[in-house]
């Protein structure tokens, strides 16, 4: 119970930050102020290209393994320096770089060393949720799920599959990148209505896969 309230929350959590950012985009005020800030940030990255690239990859590498930063906020400016498809790659990269490093972590160092990174207490909530004998199509519902700073260190720990936690990390990134671009780009040209549209339809399919997860368990098929 705990768990799905915890995810509920982060689902709020979402969609109000989904409401203000649209907002900022509907003001023509901030979104000037805005845009200026991302052309200065572009501007900067012109400089020294590789080095900005790398930044953003390390940037969206932490978002993955930490709960406190979302690389996604810094879409804007990787779209309007790179381009979309630039953003989506190096963007993918990163998290995909973030997870198996939180994987190694939890497989090399243990679960006294990802509690030190993540807490006890979400290590211990999630702990019932997989084990290292779960089927792939569960842990690509779990990954899809759960706050992405959870199933890699999770997973590490219980020495799952490397390579089968990589193919699920590398295919329920891919929607995700997708929508951030996507988002970061309506952003970026002001559309505020299909901004919000799409990020509350985002919020809705995650929601609707947390129904399907716990129906699921319900069923006796997880353990969750």
């Amino acid at each position: 119970m705990a768990i799905r309230q915890n995810l509920q929350r982060h689902l709020l959590i979402l969609g109000a930050l989904v409401i203000v950012v649209g907002l900022v985009a509907a003001s023509d005020t901030l979104h000037d102020r805005t845009q200026e800030i991302i052309v200065w940030t572009e501007s900067l990255i012109s400089q020294a290209p590789l080095l900005g690239m790398l930044v953003f990859v390390l940037l969206a590498m932490l978002s993955a393994m930490v709960a406190f930063f979302s690389s996604a906020l810094l879409a804007p400016v990787a779209i309007y320096a790179w381009g979309e498809v630039g953003c989506l790659a190096l963007l993918w990269l990163g998290w995909c770089l973030g997870g198996i490093v939180s994987f190694c972590i939890g497989r090399f160092l243990g679960r006294s060393a990802v509690s030190k990174i993540i807490g006890e207490e979400k290590v211990a909530g999630w702990r019932d949720a997989v084990n290292e004998r779960t089927k792939f199509v569960h842990i690509l519902l779990f990954q899809a799920v759960v706050p992405s700073e959870v199933p890699g260190y999770l997973l590490g720990i219980l020495r799952y599959r490397f390579l089968l936690y990589l193919a699920a990390l590398g295919i329920t990134e891919i929607p995700y990148a997708i929508a951030t671009v996507y988002l970061g780009e309506s952003f970026l040209e002001g559309q505020s209505a299909v901004f919000m549209l799409v990020g509350i339809g985002l919020i809705v399919l995650a929601a609707s896969l947390l129904h399907i997860h716990r129906r699921l368990a319900e069923s006796g098929k997880l353990k969750w």
